[in-house]
């Protein structure tokens, strides 16, 4: 009877979930409806992988243009050619399939966290997290994007749940290589992860096996193998194509380029406008003259000299991007556009910044914690570098908002325990002796 309770409560928040985003998507485009300006690379990248069979440059518009590309990894891309290829390039029910996907992604990602979060602690922490994920702006407000935000999402709390697993259960050799295999085809989705992946296979291992170095060494190794396996052919093939070892894909320094360009001082808007090729024409034009990897080159030498021209401007806008990171893009905002206006990006930054909020005055209450905690921890700061040493948007935090619930949830129920023992024990410090 429990259980069947629990599937029907699981199963009516799933619904909610999925409810609030195909709702959010409707009002926001409407469904089937992609933006029309920003965020197309994907949209250009599933018709020319259609067109030409292999992954083209997203940056040069013209139709003519067969130069392979590294910017993008190919995961995403190839959904978007298969369901362009089934229901026909940028149609109404094409696009409406990849909401339906983007919508669904981030609803499973209520049962996968609150099963993950079960496997780590009981009473009402699953339930907790499970509630947050169904009603998190920040995983139900980018639904209309044709972008892996969705899937990556889904795809780290996976992640979650296999290492949960993993560690609650003694694997075989096949079960670690299994996971390295995981590893491997989360990274073809979106790399972003792999900073982390050295905490998300040493949690479970730890927990195994201690740190006894042969019993360590026997599981990571099998995982790096896993993972090598999958990673290999997009590494041979961009060696190939390239003459260069590109993990998966080769843009950051454009990206860090439109961390430090000299707009980066106002907002990360002004910065896309006046230097990312899709929004401007005259670096459009610039990218299609050059081709699209010295373009990448050229921005790495124009970053790294920004850089070393004034480094303390650097440093001051990773600190400011890393608060952003953390509490919503809060200072950005503040700084260049006052308090945002918009509803949405109001519960955003209120929701970002009272997870934090929520986790630190937990492990202030609670003191220490139980190690799978410290490695989530390790997990979402280590995944945040990359995006503050280049450029921060609110949809970055949105690939480990499930880890972030179940860190709310669990340290924040760990704390509320904690505080009831305390003041239990104090209370019967306190009580009067009976007197004789």
């Amino acid at each position: 009877m429990r259980n069947r309770r629990t599937r029907i409560f699981l199963a009516v928040l799933f619904v909610v979930a999925l409810a609030l985003r195909l709702g959010f998507c409707a009002q926001k485009t409407g469904l089937g409806t992609p933006l029309e300006r920003d965020y197309r690379e994907y949209i250009a990248l599933g018709q020319r992988l259609l067109a030409y069979g292999t992954v083209v440059s997203p940056l040069i518009l013209t139709e003519t243009d067969q130069t392979p590309s590294a910017l993008l990894p190919p995961g995403y891309t190839a959904l978007v050619a298969v369901t362009y290829a089934v229901l026909g390039i940028e149609s109404f029910s094409s696009h409406l399939a990849l909401h339906i996907v983007n919508a669904l992604a981030t609803s499973l990602c209520v049962l996968v966290v609150f099963r993950a979060t079960r496997l780590m602690a009981g009473g009402w922490a699953p339930w907790i997290a499970a509630g947050l994920v169904a009603v998190n702006p920040t995983l139900l407000g980018f639904t209309h994007l044709i972008w892996e935000t969705n899937l990556l999402a889904l795809a780290v709390a996976l992640t979650i749940w296999l290492g949960a697993s993993l560690a609650t259960r003694r694997p075989s050799s096949v079960g670690w290589l299994g996971f390295g295999l995981w590893l491997g085809l989360l990274a073809m989705l979106n790399p972003a992860l792999t900073a982390a992946y050295p905490f998300l296979v040493l949690w479970p291992v730890v927990k195994q096996h201690g740190w006894r170095p042969p019993a360590v060494a026997r599981s990571v190794g099998l995982t790096v193998v896993g993972w090598a396996i999958a990673v290999a052919p997009w590494t041979v093939r961009n060696y190939v194509h390239f003459g260069e070892l590109i993990y998966i894909r080769g843009g950051f320094m454009e990206e860090l380029w439109l961390g430090v360009c000299p707009e980066a001082d106002t907002n990360l808007g002004t910065a896309f406008t006046s230097q990312f090729p899709l929004l401007n024409e005259d670096a459009q034009r610039h990218v299609a003259a050059v081709g699209e990897r010295a373009y990448i080159e050229e921005c790495g030498r124009r970053a790294t000299e920004a850089i070393a021209a004034d480094p303390w401007r650097w440093c001051r806008l990773v600190m400011r991007r890393t608060a952003d990171y953390w509490l919503g893009t809060l200072f950005s905002l503040a700084s260049a556009d006052g308090l945002p206006k918009n509803l949405q990006r109001l519960l955003l930054t209120m929701f970002m910044f009272g997870e934090v909020f929520v986790i630190v005055v937990s492990l202030a209450v609670r003191g220490p914690v139980r190690a799978e905690m410290r490695w989530l921890l390790a997990t979402v700061l280590s995944f945040s570098i990359v995006f503050c040493l280049t450029h921060v948007q609110v949809r970055f935090r949105a690939p480990i908002e499930p880890i972030m619930a179940v860190l709310v949830a669990v340290l924040a129920s760990g704390a509320y325990a904690g505080w009831r023992e305390g003041r239990a024990s104090r209370s019967s410090h306190r009580a009067p002796r009976r007197m004789v």
